[in-house]
């Protein structure tokens, strides 16, 4: 893979989704202006429920009055995929670069970014998989990382939600990524003990750079995450 000049990171922490995806886009038009820049954003969102381009309303089983109880938000956005949940535990990550100058294409692409969580997760015995006809990583019928992109202008957004201690009873709310019969799990719930958000963040970034053939020459850090995970 040819690779842009530079590759930068940013973390944002636990944030608002609204606010998270204004700085996604600010990012992603400076990628459109720029040669050779890609970012790799993290964040951690509050609870919400987002609805991909192929989403049907009726994989929501609960009310909005139901949700707005528990303090989870819903919101449309342009990824592909169905509905999943992002919420406190799940480390989101994005990265924004031009597929072109990676020499990539989206199907490419996809699977690289799977394999990018598949060979972290291995570093905590978890033996992640892919399952035929679905993204993300899997372990057997279980969902542990969603995969859900956009390419617009050639650039990439959205990208993998990494659960690695949210509360999964959330899920419950939702058939995540529009999948009956099949569930969601944690590196948490898979034995991975108590694991907090930056040992991931600092993994991806390692194992992206060696996946994707990258270097990254500025670290970007908008957050020092101390906190362990939320759920014992």
């Amino acid at each position: 893979m040819k690779g842009p000049a530079k590759f930068e990171w940013m973390d944002l922490g636990l944030i608002g989704y609204d606010e998270a995806f204004a700085i996604q886009t600010a990012l992603h038009q400076r990628c459109k202006e720029s040669e050779g820049l890609g970012t790799i954003l993290f964040q951690e969102n509050f609870h919400v429920i987002t609805f991909g381009r192929w989403a049907c309303v009726e994989n929501l089983l609960v009310s909005r009055e139901t949700l707005q109880q528990r303090g989870v938000t819903l919101r449309s956005v342009s990824r592909g995929g169905d509905v999943t949940y992002h919420g406190p535990g799940q480390l989101v990550i994005s990265p924004i670069f031009k597929l072109r100058e990676m020499e990539l294409g989206v199907h490419q692409y996809v699977r690289l970014l799977e394999q990018v969580v598949i060979n972290l997760l291995a570093t905590y015995g978890i033996n992640g998989n892919r399952v035929d006809g679905a993204s993300g990583v899997w372990l057997g019928d279980k969902k542990i990382a969603a995969v859900g992109i956009a390419v617009k202008s050639g650039i990439t957004q959205h990208g993998v939600a990494i659960n690695v201690c949210p509360d999964l009873s959330y899920f419950d709310f939702i058939v995540p990524c529009g999948l009956r019969n099949r569930g969601v799990t944690s590196m948490q719930a898979q034995g991975a003990g108590v694991v907090g958000l930056q040992p991931i963040r600092d993994l991806f970034l390692c194992e992206f750079s060696t996946v994707f053939e990258v270097e990254f020459e500025k670290d970007q850090l908008f957050f020092e995450r101390t906190e362990p995970c939320y759920v014992k």
